[in-house]
């Protein structure tokens, strides 16, 4: 890539946007480095292995998971580090649940080598480190209904709010039921017996809060 902000999501789309396994050979051929590295919640490629590895491990995961599109959130580029961040939702329909699609939302992390193109004697950059962080877990979200609950934004607000809801009710009965002294008793054998690192100002406010 000469230009990898412009060129990460065409990139990225030869990549899951239906491709077929040839198509997704050259492509890493083209833009990944031989010895890239791989880093991935169920498997590692290391550097030693590179693209002789990545190539047909990632043509597995065409072939179990059937990727269709990607939607990219953000992406982040630090120049100096030769670095990106790209938040984004790779869709699926894998084969043994053909009538479903899979929205997988993760965090892909890429680190660049600038390479000199033998050709052109241009320097383009290609990708030598790839790392990918799942918001969940793809094997949960493939279960049905189990994973449609668990993918749910609005069941995971709901989570939120209901243990929000039972800390504050056992801070108020903690409160009401715990005499004072035995409150700022109870406090300091924490703060200085268990070596808690909480400067003075915070204790107390903190204490104060609790009151």
């Amino acid at each position: 890539m000469e230009d990898p902000v412009r060129e990460a999501i065409p990139v990225l789309k030869k990549l899951v946007n239906r491709p077929t396994y040839k198509s997704l050979a050259d492509t890493l051929r083209q833009y990944f480095t031989e010895d890239v590295a791989f880093y991935h919640i169920y498997g590692n490629v290391r550097p030693s292995k590179g693209l002789s590895v990545y190539i047909p491990v990632f043509q597995l995961m065409l072939l179990l998971v059937n990727y269709q599109d990607v939607e990219v959130h953000d992406l982040v580029y630090d120049e100096k580090k030769n670095l990106m961040v790209i938040r984004m939702t790779v869709r699926t329909k894998p084969w043994i649940f053909r009538w479903r699609t899979l929205n997988l939302t993760l965090l892909t992390e890429l680190e660049f080598r600038d390479t000199v193109d033998e050709n052109s004697g241009k320097v383009l950059k290609k990708i030598k480190v790839q790392r990918d962080y799942f918001l969940r877990s793809p094997l949960l979200q493939l279960i049905p209904v189990v994973g449609d609950l668990y993918d749910s934004d609005k069941l995971w607000y709901i989570v939120g709010e209901v243990s929000t809801t039972a800390i504050g009710f056992i801070v108020h009965a903690y409160n009401l039921l715990v005499p004072a002294k035995l409150r700022g008793a109870a406090f300091e054998f924490w703060r200085e017996f268990l070596q808690v690192p909480l400067n003075e100002q915070y204790g107390v406010s903190m204490y104060k809060a609790m009151e």
